[in-house]
């Protein structure tokens, strides 16, 4: 039987985070401040910052462009030559205006930014780049000149030119807790202000505090605080054997995919031979099976997915349907002591595909046939961190009219009926939705918490920070801010 291969991704506390936690998990305290005033554009299409409640303009500047103020009390904007600047909450240029894009992120209380500019660098001689076929010679390439450092310090963490190929660098800083933050590979902790790589090397950061580090072909695994691996010399498998009475069951090609991850998704430790299953690697998979009936049996030994369940004592064993119309897996159970069982309990756990869309829990056991028209074919299933039992679901029907719906899972019912070309997501905690009725359509704001509309406009996109985009005329359009939570406009 030929093999489908996957990359799954998971739903995870941050963007970026390579760790899970439960959405009820508290946060870390963040030195945030009130914000009390907003980007408004005047009817010279400047922006001034104003308050947001009076509306009084806080300084004389304009700018061309800006954005809304982090919790920490900064905000980029730029000038009529596009050059972009970070300022404060009274106007202070903290970052000087340069032709570098700014981008600013929130962490621990800090506000990280990145500057990046790309730019074409001469090469020399050897690394010209000959067109065999025009003829020409391609003598320069393209680079980014990029700066990502700590706005309250002016710490710099990296300054490199660096082949535009090769730029991975992003702004995704992961808290591990109140002191300590993991970046690019490396783990920081955080002394008045100030970050002090303490790790380095990090191929994968786990939850409750723990990471993995990779030498060669090994790998170990840490505890933050704890100089002592608490797995060392583990390796990469891809196949996994169960005894079962006197039957033994070998899995292969367990968790296959198109590329090679940094770290497998199942190691082994090499001195007991104990498996520990992605995504957290923090139980044993069991060599033994207790409890299965025939059926079960036949189902494991074709199974080619095996994860973990986090904060759970199963794991998941997935076996790819051929025969469905939309691909899906099947899916089984066991446990830590080698109890098979068909279904379990509803845990915080989400499997993504690698572009975010839900692979389990699948549609079944989010939305039970019983609640279905036979006549729909479901297409697209996400959640996002906060939405808890909330899922958008992509229906299409007898006529193929393609359809989005919020569906709860815990009351089995349609929290925003399918009826939308698109929903988009603004706020999770509050339940503010961005409603597209037809494609092509405009946005218009809806509170799913309150059950009613928000304003009376539409928009071309509204973003979760408020700006929004309108339609002049067929050349032109404008962008400003609105209030997501009252519609409240902010322009002349």
């Amino acid at each position: 039987m030929r093999t489908i291969t996957f990359s799954f991704l998971f739903m995870l506390t941050s963007v970026t985070a390579c760790a899970q936690k439960k959405d009820n998990a508290p946060l870390v305290p963040p030195k945030m401040k009130t914000i009390h005033s907003v980007p408004f554009l005047t009817k010279q299409n400047d922006f001034i910052y104003v308050d947001k409640t009076s509306l009084k303009p806080i300084t004389n500047q304009k700018f061309k462009r800006a954005s809304v103020y982090t919790p920490t009390g900064f905000a980029t904007v730029a000038n009529e030559k596009n050059e972009y600047a970070v300022i404060d909450e009274n106007g202070k240029i903290v970052l000087n205006f340069s032709e570098e894009d700014v981008n600013l992120n929130v962490v621990n209380g800090l506000t990280f930014y990145k500057k990046d500019i790309e730019y074409e660098k001469k090469m020399p001689v050897w690394k010209w780049d000959l067109n065999i076929m025009g003829g020409d010679i391609k003598k320069e390439q393209t680079y980014h000149k990029i700066e990502i450092g700590v706005l309250e310090t002016k710490q710099i963490l990296l300054n490199e030119d660096i082949p535009y190929l090769d730029d991975n660098y992003y702004l995704n800083i992961v808290s591990v807790d109140e002191n300590h933050v993991f970046w690019n590979g490396d783990l920081y902790e955080i002394k008045k202000s100030r970050l002090n790589k303490i790790e380095k090397n990090i191929a994968e950061l786990l939850e409750n505090k723990r990471f993995i580090k990779a030498s060669n072909t090994d790998f170990s695994m840490y505890e933050l605080g704890q100089k002592k691996a608490i797995h060392s010399e583990m390796k990469g498998i891809e196949t996994l054997q169960l005894q079962f009475g006197k039957e033994t069951i070998t899995m292969t090609e367990i968790n296959k995919e198109r590329y090679e991850p940094e770290v497998p998704k199942l190691l082994v430790d090499s001195k007991t031979n104990d498996v520990y299953p992605f995504p957290q690697y923090e139980k044993v998979f069991p060599k033994e099976i207790t409890k299965a009936t025939a059926l079960q049996i036949d189902f494991i030994k074709k199974a080619s997915l095996v994860y973990s369940i986090t904060n759970s004592p199963y794991f998941l064993l997935g076996v790819f349907n051929y025969d469905h119309d939309v691909w899906a897996f099947d899916w089984l159970y066991i446990d830590t002591k080698g109890n098979v069982v068909d279904s379990i309990d509803k845990y915080n756990f989400k499997v993504l595909d690698q572009i975010g869309n839900m692979v389990w829990p699948d549609r079944k056991m989010i939305l039970p046939n019983q609640f279905i028209n036979k006549n729909w074919k479901f297409g697209k299933i996400k959640s996002y961190r906060g939405m808890n039992n909330g899922y958008l679901i992509q229906i299409e029907d007898e006529k193929h009219l393609k359809t989005m719906g919020l569906w709860n899972s815990d009351k089995n019912i349609w929290e925003i009926k399918p009826e939308y070309h698109t929903i988009s997501v603004l706020d999770t905690e509050k339940e503010i939705y961005a409603l597209q009725k037809e494609e092509k359509g405009l946005y218009t704001l809806y509170d799913n918490k309150n059950k009613k509309n928000i304003g009376s406009n539409a928009y071309q996109f509204i973003n979760s920070d408020g700006l929004v985009n309108v339609n002049l005329n067929s050349e032109k359009n404008m962008d400003y801010y609105i209030d997501i939570y009252s519609g409240q406009e902010y322009k002349e």
